[in-house]
């Protein structure tokens, strides 16, 4: 699923190419990918909107198409937008077409179809987990003081904890792995049982991986593409995620794999306490 880094790049590659363009049609292959408003009223709401900006929230894209209106959109699984030239063909797995003038089309494609978009106008529409979203890493408000008041507090193993939307927004399975690696925190401890220094730990280690997602374009094991079309190169420099067996970078020793959570986690046994 893509992460923090991998929206991330989705926003910056399609900035360039769709930013001041005006939605001319919008056509809509699999209507269950809309969550609101309704597949008609979705169409008609954007047809003739210019897209003014693209933001992004956690794990979320945000197109501005009026100064009250957002299209969000939640990639999920294996969604991915992407722009080209309107003569190209469609992308493989295409579910939305999005006409914008200039000769740009902006495609929504999705292999397993769990991606959802929603038009939402004058806030007229709750987006479950969206509003509650956490401060991200490298904001001003993810700082190591917050991050120890919410740990003291929960009972959670800490890798459930810096997973929870509602304490870091953006972090997912990968760099939740590699935050933990880079900290020396071992996943199945408890958050409540971390000192302030382990937390703070966390906390720049949290930013670090994030911050190397960003600057590698994201990662890509199978199905991620950015704006472009292009693949990620950051799964090149992951220390423990997906590397289960193979010799820890640090000590040598065999990574360790368990479940925490229903997630497949890997660490070191030597060097994560």
């Amino acid at each position: 699923m893509p992460e923090l880094p991998e929206v991330e790049q989705v926003r910056k590659t399609l900035l360039p190419h769709i930013k001041g363009k005006k939605i001319t049609a919008v056509e809509v292959y699999l209507p269950r990918l809309i969550k609101h408003p309704s597949v008609p009223e979705f169409i008609e709401g954007l047809v003739g909107k210019t897209i003014l900006d693209v933001g992004r929230r956690g794990k979320y894209l945000v197109l501005h198409t009026a100064p009250e209106q957002q299209l969000i959109v939640h990639l999920r699984m294996t969604g991915a937008l992407i722009a080209q030239a309107s003569d190209e063909p469609a992308p493989p797995y295409a579910k939305i077409k999005f006409a914008l003038n200039e000769g740009v089309t902006l495609w929504f494609t999705d292999i397993r179809t769990f991606g959802t978009l929603y038009l939402v106008t004058n806030g007229d529409a709750h987006i479950d987990g969206y509003e509650t979203l956490g401060p991200e890493p490298l904001s001003p408000e993810f700082t190591a003081d917050y991050l120890y008041q919410r740990s003291c507090k929960s009972r959670k193993l800490i890798k459930t904890f810096i997973l929870d939307q509602k304490i870091i927004a953006g972090l997912g399975n990968i760099y939740a792995d590699e935050c933990l690696a880079t900290a020396g925190i071992k996943p199945m401890r408890l958050a409540n049982t971390l000192s302030f220094e382990e937390v703070k730990a966390v906390q720049e280690a949290a930013n670090k991986v994030i911050a190397q997602g960003i600057k590698n374009r994201g990662t890509t094991f199978r199905d991620y593409k950015d704006g472009e079309g292009k693949s990620g190169s950051n799964q090149k420099y992951l220390l423990v995620y997906g590397r289960g067996g193979k010799p820890c970078s640090k000590c040598g020793a065999p990574l360790s794999t368990t479940k925490i959570g229903g997630r497949g986690t890997t660490y070191c046994e030597h060097c994560q306490r």
